[in-house]
């Protein structure tokens, strides 16, 4: 008995092509899987901690909001955090004891972008705390601090 290898090959392609939308559906899944773990390990590679560096304690630091409408730098001597708001050149100088001062400055660098709501904690109880368009400092035990806002800006 003969063997009709064009109904054979028939039999063979509808096998096939019942299982390739099964095949490739798995296939994206997979495909998808990989990005979306790839995306989450870049963003949160991405996420640091400014000024953290080994030697963050001696050298000065240069941090900005995400949105880079503020810029920041922080001092080791002497002590003291300064930033400015661009958009009015408003500035203000805190250092840990006494209240902030509203000063004239020009921070041209933009530093290092902080992630969205991280607090950058300094030496002698100075920390600033940020949003995507504001940047608070304040001492932690005391009562001087600015904060720095297209509207709102103020300092004690």
């Amino acid at each position: 008995m003969p063997i009709d290898l064009n109904r054979y090959g028939r039999a063979r392609a509808r096998r096939l092509c019942s299982s390739l939308p099964a095949t490739l559906l798995a296939v994206l899944a997979a495909g998808a899987a990989f990005a979306s773990t790839t995306a989450a390990g870049a963003s949160a590679a991405s996420e640091h901690f400014a000024c953290s560096k080994p030697d963050s304690a001696h050298i000065p630091c240069r941090f900005s909001t995400p949105s880079g409408n503020i810029r920041c730098v922080w001092f080791p001597s002497p002590n003291n955090v300064t930033c400015e708001l661009l958009a009015t050149h408003r500035a203000y100088r805190l250092h840990p004891s006494g209240n902030a001062r509203s000063i004239k400055i020009n921070i041209a660098r933009r530093g290092e972008r902080l992630p969205t709501n991280q607090q950058l904690l300094f030496t002698q109880s100075l920390s600033c705390h940020d949003t995507k368009t504001t940047m608070t400092c304040n001492q932690d035990f005391g009562t001087g601090e600015f904060k720095l806002a297209f509207r709102g800006s103020h300092s004690a």
